[in-house]
């Protein structure tokens, strides 16, 4: 449902752009998208769009509290010195909501505490555990890349967990029939999906996945 909604409002907002543009152009008005400090709505509008989708996180909350300010001064509502003075104070306070209420805004998040690593840096990497035992968790990481984790043929313990990044680049996880899945996310001018559906008894799988211009995709 989320994503419709932000699906919903990246399509009004492009069609709202595109009929004041095309209408000024043909000449039918003199409407004009351009303000002081419009370009910070390219800031503030995907962040909000990212909380929307993904939930608020510091990430998304802090660079949009800083194109809200910006905001603020192109309009001359705040002078330029207020901004240093009351940005860094904001980053602490909301990190530090963070750190207390965290378990309130995403959930209770589990770690992975091992030290299984699979990476993807400027390439493709395909990867298909096949060491005989149970899974237990791992680290997924694409960096300008793209990561395959395919873990249909192990068998996944019950309370594993991935930590998954998707840092200009994507992750996909593909789980065996009967897991259940529980994603927590953090997402950036990115996303992560979670398609594997319903309930049932078999053991649970956490991902965590951190989402910067990138994404996660899990089936």
């Amino acid at each position: 449902m989320r994503d419709k909604i932000a699906n919903i409002l990246w399509g009004l907002v492009l069609i709202a752009i595109g009929v004041i543009v095309g209408g000024k152009v043909m000449g039918f008005w003199e409407l004009s998208v351009f303000f002081p400090g419009w370009w910070t709505l390219l800031i503030i509008f995907p962040c909000f769009v990212s909380m929307l989708r993904n939930g608020p996180g510091p990430v998304n909350m802090i660079i949009m509290l800083c194109g809200v300010l910006l905001l603020l001064e192109a309009n001359q509502v705040i002078e330029e010195h207020i901004i240093a003075k009351i940005l860094l104070p904001a980053v602490f306070i909301v990190i530090g909501v963070f750190l207390l209420f965290g378990s309130i805004f995403i959930g209770e998040r589990r770690r992975y505490r091992g030290n299984l690593a699979y990476t993807a840096t400027f390439a493709g990497n395909v990867v298909v555990p096949s060491d005989g035992g149970t899974f237990q968790g791992c680290a997924a990481e694409a960096v300008f890349g793209g990561l395959d984790l395919d873990l249909r043929n192990t068998v996944i313990e019950d309370g594993a967990v991935i930590d998954a990044v998707g840092l200009f680049g994507g992750v996909d996880i593909k789980v065996p029939a009967g897991v259940n899945v529980k994603l927590r996310r953090t997402a950036l001018f990115g996303g992560a999906k979670n398609h594997v559906r319903g309930r049932n008894e078999g053991p649970v799988l956490y991902v965590n996945a951190l989402c910067m211009f990138g994404g996660v995709d899990i089936k």
